[in-house]
C-alpha cells in the first residue's frame, strides 16, 4: 500500500507540474495553441495533454479561444489563459515616489495608486509605509490574494540579487527585505534595481524586444543603466552592475556625490544635476524667461523640463549639455561592449526631441565608427509613466510567465 500511495503521489505531482507548465506556456504564447501543440510542448501524449487542459478549463484557469482555421478536417479548439484569474502586483519605489498597480498577465492595469509625498528613508516608519501602501492598494482593488501571482518591486539603488536585499536600506532586518515583505504581504516577492526592472519591460514589450545586446539608460532624477548581453540581463557578482552614475567623468565642478566622491557622472546628468546647473547659471547672470535666482531654489527639475518644452533657451541649453555628456560616456561603453541597441528613457522622455540629438552628438565624439555604425540609438517606446509596470514584468519573469 505504501508503494501504491507513493506512486499516486508521484502521478499527482507530475499532473500538477504539467498544469503549471501549461499556464506558463499559455501566458507567454502570442497565438492561442491547440491541445496537440500543448502536448508537444510538454512532451506528453495527446490524451494526457487533454486531461491536463480539461482540468484547467474546469478550474477556470484557461478558456477556449475559438477554433483554428484549417483547410481540411475538424477545426481544433484553441486555448488561452483566463486573464481574470491571474494578477500581478507591480511596485516602483524611488527617492520621492511610490507607485503600486495591480495588473493582468497581459500587463493591463486594473487598479493603481501612487504617493508623491513619499520619501524613501532607511527607517522602520518608511518600511511600514511601504508595506501598508502595497497592502492597501491590493485591498482597494478587490482582487483576491488567491489570484495574485506575486509582487515585483523595482527600487532605486543597489540590490544584492542573491538575497533581493537593498544595500543601503533596511539592512538591520532579521530577514532580507524580500522575505520580510513576503511574510507581511503573504505573497511571493521579488526585488531588483528599478533600472533593471525597466530593462525587463523594454526587453519584453519595448524597444529592446528581439535584441540580444542592448543598453537601457534611465535619465530621471538620477541616472542608471542596465546591460543586456547575449539576451541576459547583467547583474554583476552581487547585483551592483550598472552604476553609470558613479563613472568618473569630470572633476572640474567639484560636486560631491552621495557616494562621497567628486567627479561622478551622476552629479552632471539627471534631474538633481539639472537643478544645480540652473542655479549656477543664474548666479553667472545667464538669463531665463522662466526662472530667476529667487525662484530657482524652489523649482523642480520637472519644471525645468517643462520650461524647455515651452522654449526657454537656458533650459534647452542645460538639457542639451547633459545630453552631450551622457553621449560621450555612452560612446566609451559602446567601445567596450559593442551593443546593437541603446534605449534612452526615464523622465527626460518629456524632452526627448531636445535630448536625443545631443546624446547622439556626444556618442559620435567618443565611439569608434565601427561600434557606432552597428548600433541603433533609440528613445523608449514605453513612455514616461512606465513606473510599476516594470515591477510587474519583474515578477512575471520570476514566475516564468513572460517572454523576455
Amino acid at each position: 500500500m505504501g508503494i501504491l500511495k507513493n506512486n499516486k503521489k508521484k502521478e499527482s505531482d507530475r499532473h500538477s507540474s504539467s498544469k503549471s507548465s501549461v499556464l506558463k506556456y499559455l501566458a507567454k504564447s502570442i497565438e492561442s495553441p491547440t491541445i496537440p501543440e500543448i502536448a508537444e510542448y510538454l512532451n506528453i501524449s495527446v490524451p494526457t495533454g487533454t486531461k491536463v487542459v480539461m482540468d484547467l478549463v474546469n478550474d477556470g484557469y484557461i478558456v477556449k479561444d475559438g477554433k483554428r482555421v484549417v483547410e481540411n478536417g475538424r477545426k481544433p479548439t484553441q486555448y488561452r489563459i483566463n486573464q481574470e484569474k491571474f494578477y500581478v502586483v507591480g511596485v516602483e519605489v524611488l527617492s520621492k515616489w511610490i507607485h503600486v498597480s495591480i495588473r493582468k498577465p497581459n500587463l493591463e492595469s486594473v487598479h493603481e495608486q501612487l504617493s508623491r509625498e513619499f520619501v524613501l528613508e532607511d527607517s522602520p516608519a518608511c518600511l511600514d509605509f511601504i508595506e501598508t501602501f502595497i497592502s492597501k492598494t491590493i485591498e482597494d482593488s478587490k482582487i483576491s490574494k488567491e489570484n495574485i501571482i506575486g509582487v515585483g518591486v523595482g527600487m532605486i539603488g543597489d540590490i544584492d540579487v542573491h538575497v533581493n536585499q537593498p544595500s543601503n536600506y533596511y539592512s538591520e532586518l532579521s530577514d532580507a527585505l524580500t522575505q520580510h515583505l513576503k511574510s507581511r504581504l503573504d505573497l511571493p516577492v521579488v526585488i531588483d534595481n528599478d533600472t533593471r526592472a525597466i530593462a525587463i519591460a523594454e526587453q519584453t514589450i519595448g524597444a529592446a524586444k528581439d535584441f540580444e545586446d542592448a543598453l537601457i539608460v534611465k535619465v530621471s532624477r538620477s541616472l542608471g543603466i542596465a546591460m543586456i548581453v547575449g539576451g541576459t540581463l547583467v547583474s554583476g557578482t552581487k547585483g551592483f552592475a550598472g552604476n553609470l552614475a558613479h563613472m568618473q567623468f569630470n572633476e572640474s565642478k567639484n560636486r560631491l556625490c552621495v557616494c562621497g566622491k567628486t567627479g561622478c557622472l551622476g552629479t552632471e546628468i539627471g534631474g538633481t544635476a539639472l537643478k544645480n546647473e540652473l542655479e549656477e547659471s543664474l548666479k553667472e547672470n545667464k538669463t531665463s524667461i522662466k526662472f530667476d535666482l529667487e525662484t530657482s531654489n524652489s523649482s523642480t527639475y520637472h519644471q525645468i523640463l517643462e520650461a524647455a518644452q515651452k522654449g526657454d533657451g537656458l533650459s534647452v541649453k542645460l538639457i542639451q549639455d547633459q545630453g552631450e555628456k551622457l553621449g560621450a560616456a555612452l560612446g566609451n561603453i559602446l567601445n567596450l561592449l559593442n551593443p546593437e541597441l541603446v534605449v534612452i528613457g526615464g523622465e527626460f522622455v518629456m524632452v526627448m526631441d531636445i535630448f536625443m540629438d545631443a546624446v547622439k552628438m556626444g556618442i559620435r565624439k567618443s565611439a569608434l565608427l565601427d561600434s557606432l555604425n552597428n548600433c541603433e540609438i533609440r528613445s523608449t517606446t514605453l513612455g514616461r509613466y512606465l513606473s510599476s509596470k516594470a515591477g510587474a514584468c519583474l515578477m512575471l519573469k520570476s514566475a516564468e510567465m513572460i517572454d523576455y
